[in-house]
């Protein structure tokens, strides 16, 4: 990892599904904002670079990716959930980074070409 890359966690989070059986984005960013806060967080709600881990129940997940600090808030906070939400948690290597930031690239482009991850961008 470069020296000025973050720790970042890659949690998976179960989700939710709407009448059409999709995951409902309204419902996933009311958790997580409240879980580790607003622009705290990026999905991309499809597991693109790893196999999605297997819980017991059988729930349907979303990967979510975030800085280790605001992580370990999240998680410590969806202890008092019931049921909990976050189910895996598994800290990123350097090569995910990289894919997690060329991810964040296609959501946010920018004439510097670099991704940058949501708690990176100024919005004024």
């Amino acid at each position: 990892m470069a020296p000025d890359e973050p720790a970042l966690r890659c949690l998976a989070v179960a989700v939710r599904l709407d009448a059409k059986n999709e995951i409902d984005h309204l419902e996933l960013t009311y958790l997580l904002d409240g879980l580790a806060g607003p622009r705290q967080w990026m999905t991309t709600l499809e597991w693109l670079f790893m196999e999605p881990p297997q819980s017991a129940a059988g729930e349907v997940t979303a990967p979510v990716a975030l800085p280790e600090g605001i992580a370990v808030k999240a998680i410590l906070d969806d202890l008092t959930n019931e049921p909990q939400r976050i189910l895996f948690d598994h800290a990123m290597t350097s090569a995910e980074i990289r894919r997690w930031r060329w991810a964040a690239f296609q959501m946010d482009q920018n004439p510097e070409g670099r991704g940058r991850f949501p708690w990176e961008r100024h919005h004024g």
